[in-house]
């Protein structure tokens, strides 16, 4: 059974209607990128002075520890380090020699 006249009317003016919203949305598209082309810039193409400002540094209490000496706040960074000190406050402090092991974190 062929289409009527009405219905191949139908027909032509909903695909010409969806041929102009495809249209508009691929043209929607296209303005898009080129604004954003015209505002963003790559990554790539900045100054390395800005990228360094971009990161962060947090001191968190598990990457140091603080030994306070008669008064005197001390702030270890280095674990090994650390450890050495730790030994010889317990040295100072009792009196006698104790082997201790370093902590890994």
């Amino acid at each position: 059974m062929k289409p009527s006249d009405f219905q191949k009317t139908v027909q032509c003016r909903f695909e010409s209607c969806l041929k102009k919203v495809v249209r508009h949305i691929v043209k929607d598209y296209q303005q898009g990128l080129k604004r954003r082309k015209d505002k963003e810039i790559p990554f790539c193409e900045l100054p390395e002075i800005f990228v360094e400002n971009f990161a962060v540094w947090a001191d968190y209490e598990t990457d140091y520890t603080i030994f306070s000496v008669y008064g005197n706040v001390y702030i270890v960074v280095d674990m090994e380090l650390k450890g050495l000190i730790r030994e010889a406050l317990i040295k100072m402090i009792l009196g006698f020699d104790i082997a201790l092991e370093i902590e890994e974190e």
